[in-house]
């Protein structure tokens, strides 16, 4: 080696450690601050000498926009996915399945269906010499220079004969909440963000996107060869490409329903899209036996779920106010449905969301639901149309009538005491089991006190008397009492706290 190879190797080296422990490890071995030092270092020295290692983390970055993408051809076909959406169907699969089977034993896996795009990676003698889509499963489009700047693709592995290997590119779906906010034009949804970001002639758009991708699939391999999908999985693990966390080893037709199941009530917590399972049979030497079709094999199948994302109209754009003052947009849109559950409101996050999705009253809009929370508008379908009327920012509070104030992107009522949905909220939280714990202070026994007793902030909570309590609705003596004592261990908790010296404070 030159000496500026052998003076970068060690950092190259370093870093990369560094990131298979932060994206794979159970701990990082190096601060950010360092990680960051010995980058500036090593691109520092790429740019006085202009060697870049094959493997250097600068990759990541992006460079040079492409002027068009150029045909590649895959040494092995890629193959499509035969689907079912039933148990039926599935049923029906598995029937045929055993038959070709000719009386042997089946071992079925099931593994996550990501919903992203398909990257196929080539290697020789450990280093990442191409990347290209999917394309027709025969021929796509070379994205190394894009694929390079995924930081969960490896640039090299130990396996030092040749390889190709398939995957799913995909971006997390806190990686997109954390991208839009700041986007001058938001992604609609993780899956065209991702799909968009690898097939951009400029790979600092891909860089900018940070996306992550899993591994499923080894299509070619040279002087190696696999008995059974975990041995090819744990091939593809020893070798640096993440693997999906999930595979489950059904034993009967019952457990791969619940197999089914299982992912299908755990969808809406992971972090990615998925939008079905895969169920493959293990053994290798059964797949050859039962082969392919012309355009799927016969030893897999791909059991799709409901979407997660859908259409629907935008009716009516509500102002909620919140205990801190911040009026949030709120959706209402026609009805859909997603797994059975009816959704009628979905999320904006604020003016300058709205503005920057291009939404209106009226407009067809994307919708995603996600983690059981409220559903949240992704953004619009096709260009504004007549009939569509313009959402109007509030100039006052919809509550009080108080003049709002902006504060960064979001709108505020500064009338505390006087907005009355505000300090009833603002009240409820304090009280609260996650707060001071006041037992006996409903939500709507402090609309009660706000109403009646003028009661305003938490700090006049304390002062309510017996004979006040006791005039609340549904209070009798030993209530009015249990409520005074719990305000008394609350006031007691609140000072102790304000005393205690900063460095006994949790």
């Amino acid at each position: 080696m030159t000496n500026p190879e052998q003076t970068m190797r060690p950092l190259v080296d370093r870093l990369n450690e560094a990131s298979q422990a932060y994206y794979f490890g159970e701990e990082p071995i190096m601060s950010d601050k360092d990680w960051d030092a010995l980058y500036d270092q090593l691109s520092a020295l790429e740019l006085n000498t202009g060697v870049v290692l094959p493997d250097s983390p600068t990759h990541r970055v992006g460079g040079k926009p492409m002027s068009a993408f150029q045909e590649h051809t895959h040494v092995s076909r890629l193959w499509s996915m035969d689907k079912v959406q039933s148990i039926e169907a599935l049923e029906d699969w598995i029937r045929r399945t055993e038959k070709l089977a000719d009386g042997a034993a089946l071992t079925y896996f099931v593994e996550y269906k990501f919903d992203g795009l398909t990257l196929n990676l080539t290697y020789d003698n450990g280093q990442l010499i191409q990347a290209a889509t999917r394309g027709n499963g025969v021929t796509g489009e070379a994205i190394l220079p894009q694929a390079r700047t995924i930081r969960t693709v490896p640039l090299t592995i130990p396996y030092k004969g040749f390889l190709e290997v398939q995957g799913e590119c995909i971006m997390r779906l806190s990686t997109l909440e954390k991208y839009n906010q700041t986007a001058k034009e938001p992604l609609k949804n993780a899956r065209n963000a991702a799909a968009g970001a690898i097939r951009n002639l400029d790979p600092t758009v891909t860089a900018e996107r940070r996306l992550d991708a899993y591994f499923y699939q080894v299509g070619t391999i040279r002087e190696r060869s696999f008995a059974s999908q975990p041995e090819m999985l744990d091939f593809l693990r020893e070798n640096g490409f993440p693997v999906s966390e999930y595979l489950g080893r059904p034993q009967t037709r019952e457990e791969l329903i619940a197999c089914i199941r299982e992912i299908e009530t755990a969808r809406p917590t992971l972090d990615y899209l998925i939008d079905g399972v895969l169920v493959k049979v293990g053994d290798f030497s059964l797949r050859e036996q039962m082969g392919y079709t012309d355009r799927f094999p016969r030893w897999a199948v791909a059991y799709k779920f409901e979407a997660e994302e859908t259409t629907t109209t935008l009716k009516d754009v509500t102002w909620e106010l919140g205990r801190t003052g911040k009026l949030t947009p709120l959706a209402h849109v026609e009805p859909v449905d997603f797994y059975g559950v009816t959704v009628r409101k979905a999320t904006l996050n604020n003016y300058g969301d709205i503005l920057r999705k291009r939404v209106a009253i009226g407009a067809e809009v994307w919708i995603r639901r996600s983690n059981d929370v409220i559903p949240e508008i992704m953004g619009r379908v096709g260009e504004p149309s007549e009939g569509e009327a313009e959402i109007i920012r509030p100039a006052f509070c919809p509550a009080c009538g108080s003049a709002l104030v902006e504060r960064g992107a979001h709108i505020f009522c500064t009338n505390r005491e006087g907005c009355r949905p505000q300090a009833i909220a603002r009240m409820t939280h304090f009280v609260s089991r996650d707060a001071m714990d006041v037992e006996g202070l409903s939500e709507k026994t402090l609309t009660q006190l706000y109403d009646q007793m003028n009661v305003r902030d938490c700090a006049d909570l304390y002062g309510i008397t017996l004979e006040q309590a006791l005039s609340l609705e549904g209070f009798k003596q030993r209530k009015a009492e249990k409520l005074l004592a719990a305000l008394e261990r609350a006031r007691t908790a609140l000072w102790t706290h304000s005393c205690m010296p900063s460095a006994f404070r949790m």
